[in-house]
């Protein structure tokens, strides 16, 4: 890494003022919208960290900002940081926007959290504008709050345009996406690639790509600057073989508690097992077995928030094994 800062912060999706590689699809939606086109609700599917929320905001923005100063630039894909709206937003007071997620990321959105969205949804708009409803993470609505929302979305108001967001890793209810536009987004790798360098220009001096394992694209251009930035704040080299690395992020994991290095270390256990795989190709389906297996469990530990210290020493035993 370039420089010595550490632990700084990355910018959340509604702080982020330039959209990166959303050109053609943004483009499209302006056309939806121009001719009238735009539905009352639609679903952003993709892979966590591929910039769904960022664009969620800067589609938002650009709605919201058409009658102000400093409106949104459709050319550049960028928010004005002293337009009235992205400053409103930012700190909550927006009368036309509303925005539905879990405070954990391991927490379900409740019920609770669904009725402050019908309150929201009846007001009558401010200055007879647009309202949004902005549903991040949808992935976490459980099924009592997922059979709210779902009445909400049946009975449209007039103005009020439902933005889900959905990682494609995690399944929603059916009917959700029965009464939702859904769009897919996928970026190739290569295309991550271009991404990413354009992202890390913003942490410049702090984050680098290089000597980055290729490997790493597997994942999305928003999750790896999560990485990288867990690399920089505890002094792991990503060049280390990832055996090290593992380790490394458990110890650091047991102190932490973060969820973020579960996610990581799931990762690197996937290219831990594909270079075995590739360096001994008699055992790989002991090795696909053994991978799903622990996969399994980190997901089940994480997801039912199940102590996570003997797993992991039990893990980190199981890899010493393979690596012999």
């Amino acid at each position: 890494m370039k420089n010595s800062k550490k632990n700084f912060e990355i910018l959340l999706p509604k702080n982020q003022l330039q959209l990166f590689g959303y050109d053609n699809y943004f483009n499209f939606f302006i056309k939806l919208f121009k001719t009238n086109k735009l539905p009352n609700t639609i679903l952003f599917t993709g892979q966590k960290g591929s910039g769904k929320a960022t664009f969620a905001y800067h589609l938002s923005n650009y709605l919201l900002s058409d009658t102000e100063n400093y409106k949104y630039d459709t050319v550049a894909h960028t928010i004005h940081s002293e337009n009235k709206s992205y400053i409103n937003l930012c700190n909550s007071t927006h009368p036309n926007f509303f925005l539905l997620e879990n405070s954990n990321i391991d927490e379900d959105i409740k019920i609770e959290n669904i009725k402050d969205v019908l309150k929201f949804i009846k007001k009558t708009a401010y200055n007879s504008g647009i309202k949004i409803v902005l549903v991040d993470n949808a992935e976490y609505l459980n099924i009592s709050s997922s059979n709210a929302l779902l009445k909400a979305l049946e009975e449209p108001y007039n103005n009020t345009i439902f933005f889900i967001i959905h990682d494609s890793g995690k399944k929603i209810l059916n009917t959700i996406k029965s009464r939702s536009f859904e769009f897919k987004f996928f970026f190739s790798q290569n295309n991550k690639k271009k991404i990413l360098q354009k992202i890390i220009k913003k942490y410049e001096n702090i984050l680098t790509s290089e000597n980055l394992d290729e490997n790493f694209y597997l994942d999305t251009h928003g999750n790896i600057i999560r990485y990288l930035k867990i690399l920089k704040d505890n002094d792991i080299n990503s060049s280390n073989d990832k055996l090290f690395c593992i380790s490394s992020l458990i110890d650091k994991y047991k102190n932490k508690k973060d969820p973020q290095f579960i996610f990581f270390i799931s990762l690197l256990i996937e290219l831990f097992y594909k270079e075995l795989s590739m360096k001994n190709e008699k055992n790989i389906n002991i090795y696909f077995y053994n991978k799903f297996k622990i996969l399994k469990q980190i997901n089940e530990a994480r997801r039912f928030n199940l102590d996570k210290n003997n797993l992991f020493i039990s893990l980190q035993n199981i890899l010493k094994n393979e690596a012999r």
